[in-house]
């Protein structure tokens, strides 16, 4: 499965996008329901492209859209916080079945304006909103929302420094990793620094990492402050550093 911002990344490749004479478009191509509104097309286009069908699914009616989520235990009504990656739908009269669809691109607290990604849209009021000509980010109203599909996006895993072995803490460097380090200790309350910490060792950082490793049960010589494989992976440094 893939991510939300996979899913924000494939629709935001789309902005810009002008269909054809009397709705002949890529994305209807695909679906292989060309010259019809396409504005769930898009949005499933755009799952499929992200690794994300699994948990969007695949439709071009947008009321089965709809039902899809809510058997899936994933519908929230229009009032509610607007989460990034939510699939929002709109009924353009107030009425309870969808018209038009789109993306979320950020989140919205409950009740406030809902930014979008959407296709078959126009770019301002004046063009039909639901039957436009392209793909355009727009701000919604809530009096215009149906209501969010919540996809269970894949979380992206978090990624760790490798652990560079005692014997380069050893030869005091000077990086932004022995910074990083500092800073998960202080998160773990075993911060012992003046000031800081990094990106320089220090007998400061010494102190830290052996007060992480009486909290981790190690004694002795194996609290000695040197860092050592296990204690440093359950330390999580990251890695993007």
């Amino acid at each position: 499965m893939g991510t939300v911002d996979a899913m924000i990344s494939a629709a935001t490749a789309s902005l810009g996008y002008k269909e054809g004479r009397n709705n002949d478009t890529t994305f209807g191509k695909w679906y292989g329901l060309n010259y019809n509104p396409w504005c769930d097309m898009a949005v499933s286009k755009w799952a499929a492209d992200s690794g994300n069908s699994a948990v969007i699914g695949r439709f071009a009616y947008c009321p089965s859209h709809v039902n899809w989520f809510k058997a899936r235990g994933q519908w929230h009504g229009r009032s509610v916080a607007a989460k990034r990656g939510d699939i929002v739908f709109f009924s353009w009269d107030g009425g309870p079945v969808a018209d038009h669809v789109g993306i979320v691109t950020e989140d919205a607290a409950p009740g406030a304006d809902v930014r979008t990604i959407e296709g078959n849209t126009s770019a301002g009021n004046a063009g039909s909103q639901g039957n436009g000509d392209g793909v355009y980010r727009r701000t919604r109203g809530r009096s215009v929302i149906l209501g969010f599909g919540r996809p269970a996006y894949d979380r992206p895993r978090p990624r760790f420094a490798q652990f560079p072995g005692t014997a380069w803490f050893k030869r005091n460097p000077r990086s932004p990793l022995i910074t990083a380090m500092g800073r998960r200790l202080v998160a773990e309350g075993c911060g012992r620094y003046s000031s800081g910490p990094g990106p320089q060792w220090t007998e400061a950082d010494r102190k830290s990492y052996a007060a992480w490793q009486r909290k981790r049960g190690f004694t002795g010589t194996d609290a000695d402050g040197w860092p050592g494989k296990t204690t440093w992976d359950a330390l999580k440094v990251p890695a993007d550093v």
